[in-house]
């Protein structure tokens, strides 16, 4: 069994859930086509978010996918609980120290740099969407995201530019680490900074 490199948290809604739409399965399925191991989980309250985060600690996980409803505040959980972004940092310092944070949650990406408000090294890097999205949307958008991660050739920036391009201009951010903002590839090596 590879080690994983991707853990991807999923928080539907009660009607995704009725609706069985999901994006996690789907994401983690199309990564195993290109060799990446990735574990996904899903969580239903804070308490089962702690639980998945802390599988976040191993040192081979690179990435933490964020699949949930949003908004520029926060997060919502199945149960309906709303992670802002102050209680983000009290469940996930330091936990997410040094990885990279994928947010497919609509219009997370014009607030989660108050993460860096609480913590400078909170975390290395965030994408995030700036608009609604579609589950559709989300998971095309970071299969080519996770895809063009193996290389180190390409950096996060340029990743997140071909984002936009299949989704529409603007749609996700980068948002940096003004502590660290090295981001690496799936397999660990540094990604191309300039």
């Amino acid at each position: 069994m590879k080690a994983q490199k991707i853990l991807i948290i999923e928080s539907r809604s009660d009607l995704d859930i009725y609706d069985e739409r999901c994006e996690g399965n789907t994401l983690r399925k199309v990564l195993e086509l290109q060799g990446v191991a990735a574990k996904c989980t899903e969580v239903v309250n804070k308490g089962m978010l702690v639980k998945a985060l802390k599988i976040a600690q191993r040192e081979h996980i690179k990435y933490v996918h964020i699949s949930a409803h949003g908004s520029c505040d926060g997060f919502i959980l199945t149960d309906e609980g709303f992670i802002t972004w102050r209680d983000f940092d009290r469940i996930a310092w330091p936990i997410l120290r040094g990885k990279c944070i994928c947010f497919s949650s609509c219009s997370v990406g014009r607030g989660a740099e108050q993460l860096f408000d609480f913590h400078k090294s909170f975390c290395n890097a965030i994408v995030g969407p700036t608009r609604d999205i579609t589950w559709g949307e989300g998971l095309v958008a970071y299969s080519a995201f996770y895809h063009r991660a193996q290389s180190y050739e390409k950096s996060s920036l340029q990743d997140v530019r071909v984002m936009n391009h299949i989704v529409g201009a603007g749609t996700f951010r980068l948002i940096e680490s003004p502590y660290i903002s090295s981001t690496y590839t799936i397999d660990g090596s540094l990604k191309y900074v300039y």
